[in-house]
């Protein structure tokens, strides 16, 4: 049994749309955080059919079909949610006497899933981790990141941090240097499924909304000056533009035919509080994914005292970033 960890990302420059689905290029480039405080833990090892037979059995007629078992948050997965884990496996099962080879993978979020709170990022990332070190491929963490955006486009970049990128032009999935020191804040207004998922949201948006043209193009120009902030260490234009960026993001839901949108009432008035942070003097900015919940950047030196004014307000999960060297798991 191989037992792995891995970090979920929250982007501050947003991926958000596929160029190509099936060479995985995406629409935009991105950039984001990989966070300490919000993982998955993942345990993989290999089993023979008559343990699944088993749990087919006990468990009744949706499970039957699966090549593998998948736990998550100790819940086995039906047929459906299995065989997106399984085409995963499929992807280290190479060689001719691997392709028979059965798995039983148990995972666990330390955060509510499915949520907009980038519990994917984590959970296909851990996978590929632990597929790695299961079926002994010893791939390094350049190869891990290409092979993990076919489960999970934004799961690539959590095996780079403290701050990670995606380049929608040469396909590099990488770190981003930077001296600042960031540190996120996840005000948790919702735990409830999100009402669409990333995938069918982002296809919807890339095939009827009138704004994604426009979105691209300046997420393009988002993409080239959020890096050069990161490296200037100039906090407050990196902050502006995670904003700026998040907002135009979901201004293509709203332009989307049918028209929808992930934020709340309460993501709003969230958005709001933070504004009003900074107006009383703290540095602190916003950024929402496909999802309710809103997320505070801001610096480690402002971390302790931003989550205190935060919690007393709203249920928090707080992070600092996460250093990933080439042997973390």
């Amino acid at each position: 049994m191989e037992k792995v960890k891995s970090y979920a990302n929250i982007a501050i420059i947003k991926y958000w749309g596929k160029k190509d689905k099936q060479k995985m290029i995406p629409a935009t480039s991105s950039i984001s955080l990989t966070l300490k405080d919000l993982y998955t833990e993942t345990e993989i090892e290999f089993i023979d059919d008559a343990e699944i037979k088993k749990e087919v059995e006990k468990n009744g007629e949706k499970f039957s079909g699966v090549r593998d078992l998948f736990f998550l948050n100790s819940e086995l997965q039906d047929k459906i949610h299995t065989e997106k884990i399984s085409k995963v496996v499929d992807l280290f099962r190479t060689q001719e006497n691997e392709k028979n080879k059965k798995v039983k993978i148990k995972t666990t979020n330390n955060m509510p899933t499915a949520a907009g709170l980038s519990s994917s990022s984590s959970g296909l990332s851990a996978i590929i981790k632990a597929c790695n070190k299961l079926f002994k491929k010893n791939l390094s963490q350049e190869q891990l990141a290409q092979i993990s955006k076919y489960g999970s486009g934004s799961s690539a970049r959590s095996f780079f941090g403290p701050v990670g990128m995606w380049d929608k032009n040469t396909g590099e999935v990488s770190e981003v240097k930077t001296d600042l020191k960031l540190a996120m804040i996840v005000l948790v207004l919702n735990e409830e499924k999100k009402i669409i998922s990333s995938r069918k949201g982002m296809a919807l948006c890339m095939e009827t909304s009138t704004s994604f043209d426009e979105w691209i193009r300046q997420s393009e120009i988002d993409f080239e000056n959020m890096k050069k902030y990161l490296s200037e260490g100039d906090f407050s234009k990196v902050g502006e533009l995670t904003e700026e960026n998040a907002l135009r993001m979901h201004e293509t839901t709203k332009n989307a035919n049918p028209p929808f949108t992930y934020l709340t009432e309460k993501s709003f008035e969230a958005m709001e509080y933070v504004k009003k942070l900074r107006k009383q003097g703290e540095r602190c900015y916003f950024t929402m994914d496909a999802g309710p919940n809103v997320k505070v950047l801001c610096l480690e030196e402002d971390f302790e005292r931003l989550k205190d004014i935060l919690g007393k307000k709203y249920k928090i999960i707080a992070s600092k970033c996460k250093v990933i060297s080439d042997n973390d798991d």
